[in-house]
């Protein structure tokens, strides 16, 4: 009977197999009420890569899983890639026409699909696909469902059983490093999402990268995130997938459950966005006594305030944080685990090999440290392109290739990267550019602001001027008193004009702020 050989260039079933070998009956997927060692994951991977090419899926064909975190889009994912088409996670919290604009735009050949996520029913929306994409439901048994929604995932596996070993091995092998993996659509603030290809190569030489930063061990990660975002994908499945770790999947995110789940289950890595360390630090049942099993904390994707950083480092002494974007895959600035707090307050860290970064502005040319420009990297593990090329930036096929990020950054002597937010947030007031992400920090090192954002918004004398958004730590602040604050730590040109309180800040999926939500807000006011 014919096996599959790993070659020596690894892709994610590499790495699959080799930990089904050589530490088979470890956890590798822990639930609520399941747990997968890494010979059960390998085999269920090869049970669901067996029923894809039995159902036909071609090389390069899209599939796609709407599914919460948890063994269904594990498995799923890994089997898509181990035959070498391309796997996109849709998001249960998508309203269908939203999923059906996602459907439309990779032409699936098949989706793998929850018939129901809580109260929600994905049986209809389901149907009306058109019938020349296969759907699997990976719940069966759920009732009340039209017929016309799909096939079990159970008579899925029974048909792949049709597959011989050989096909297999034939197609693990043909499945190359470089090859398109996986389709991440970027959260689309500024318009359309764009879709990310990323490839096997990618995604283990990002994680190979994160694990030299950020050792743990043993490695028994949390994963709440969609699954849908690269968070979720590459900076904690594929982290510990390559690890041999261990990833202990919640379906929801749910602030008051968290800390019991770490204590319970020795969790030893907690990686979330800065709303979900905020919201669970601040839910009545937090006890920090359940997390003594933590070796390190780490977030991204949104900046943390300087209060959540004394609140996590009391937690955790060893905390971190990152700067990458989807394009990028992972991250390619870090902190040290032992980086003073005062620095993670200020900066994302710097670049470590293979990765590099420089300052430029409008013309490519490259600013000193102190001066603030577009962000550009150069990184041999980033995205292989946009789906249908949405966009025409350089592809990061090559180490010398330098991407902009849009992002606005400053280095400093020491090479340590400060955000100050996106290009299109930059405006000039008065003929001055202003950061808002550098009013931001200032903002949240104020002992009554919890949050703080900032926009432009059109002004009659100046052009445009500063306005900032509050979540205060109790009731309100007085605006007076917030300018008074910065005009002590700011130039007068960047002191906002206005201060407005909320309740909560709007916030895309992902966790950033949703600053167009806040343009509309201001207009309505």
């Amino acid at each position: 009977m014919q096996q599959y050989v790993a070659e020596s260039a690894p892709r994610l079933h590499d790495y699959l197999y080799r930990w089904a070998t050589e530490r088979g009956e470890s956890e590798a997927v822990v639930t609520a009420d399941a747990c997968l060692t890494y010979a059960m994951l390998k085999d269920a991977v090869d049970d669901c890569a067996r029923g894809l090419i039995a159902a036909g899926a071609k090389r390069g064909d899209r599939i796609a899983t709407l599914t919460v975190p948890g063994p269904d889009f594990l498995v799923t994912f890994l089997a898509t890639a181990s035959v070498g088409c391309i796997w996109v996670g849709l998001n249960p919290r998508y309203t269908n026409p939203e999923l059906t604009q996602l459907v439309d735009r990779i032409s699936p050949k098949l989706v793998f699909s929850r018939a129901a996520v809580g109260e929600r029913q994905y049986g209809a929306w389901l149907a009306s696909l058109p019938a020349s994409i296969r759907k699997i439901l990976l719940d069966e048994g759920v009732s009340d469902q039209p017929a016309a929604s799909g096939t079990s995932f159970g008579e899925f596996l029974r048909n792949g059983e049709a597959t011989s070993l050989a096909e297999l091995a034939d197609r693990l092998a043909g499945t190359q490093p470089r090859d398109t993996c996986l389709i991440v659509f970027t959260s689309g603030s500024t318009g359309r999402p764009k879709g990310v290809m990323i490839s096997h190569a990618a995604l283990v030489g990002a994680s190979e990268v994160q694990l030299k930063i950020w050792p743990v061990a043993p490695l028994r990660i949390l994963n709440n995130l969609p699954i849908n975002h690269i968070g979720c994908v590459g900076d904690i499945s594929c982290y510990a997938l390559i690890a041999g770790g261990t990833i202990l999947f919640a379906e929801r995110f749910e602030p008051g459950v968290i800390p019991r789940y770490i204590r319970d289950e020795g969790i030893t890595v907690w990686g979330q966005v800065p709303t979900m360390f905020q919201l669970t630090l601040d839910a009545p049942e937090f006890d920090p006594s359940m997390l003594g099993s933590l070796q390190l904390i780490f977030w991204g994707g949104a900046h943390a305030s300087a209060m959540l950083i004394e609140r996590l480092h009391a937690i955790c002494p060893r905390i971190a944080t990152s700067y990458g974007q989807t394009e990028t895959v992972g991250s390619v600035t870090f902190t040290a685990p032992d980086t003073p707090v005062a620095s993670l307050r200020d900066t994302v860290g710097r670049a470590v090999p293979p990765y590099d970064i420089r300052i430029v502005d409008e013309a490519d040319g490259a600013l000193p440290a102190g001066e603030a420009g577009e962000i550009a990297v150069s990184t041999p593990y980033g995205m292989s392109g946009y789906w249908n090329g949405a966009d025409q930036r350089p592809e990061f096929s090559a180490g010398d290739m330098w991407h902009r990020t849009g992002d606005v950054g400053v280095l400093n002597e020491s090479g340590d990267l400060a955000l100050r937010g996106r290009v299109h947030d930059v405006f000039k007031s008065g003929g001055y550019n202003i950061y808002p992400a550098e009013i931001e920090a200032e903002l949240e090192t104020h002992s009554e602001v919890r949050q703080a954002a900032v926009i432009g918004v059109e002004d009659a004398i100046f052009g445009t001027v500063a306005v900032a958004f509050i979540v205060p730590q109790h009731a309100r602040v007085e605006g007076e008193a917030l300018g008074l604050f910065l005009r002590e730590r700011l130039a007068n040109y960047k002191i906002p004009k206005r201060f407005s309180c909320l309740k909560e800040l709007p916030r895309l999926p992902v966790g950033k702020v949703d600053k167009r939500a806040l343009k509309r807000l201001w207009e309505a006011s």
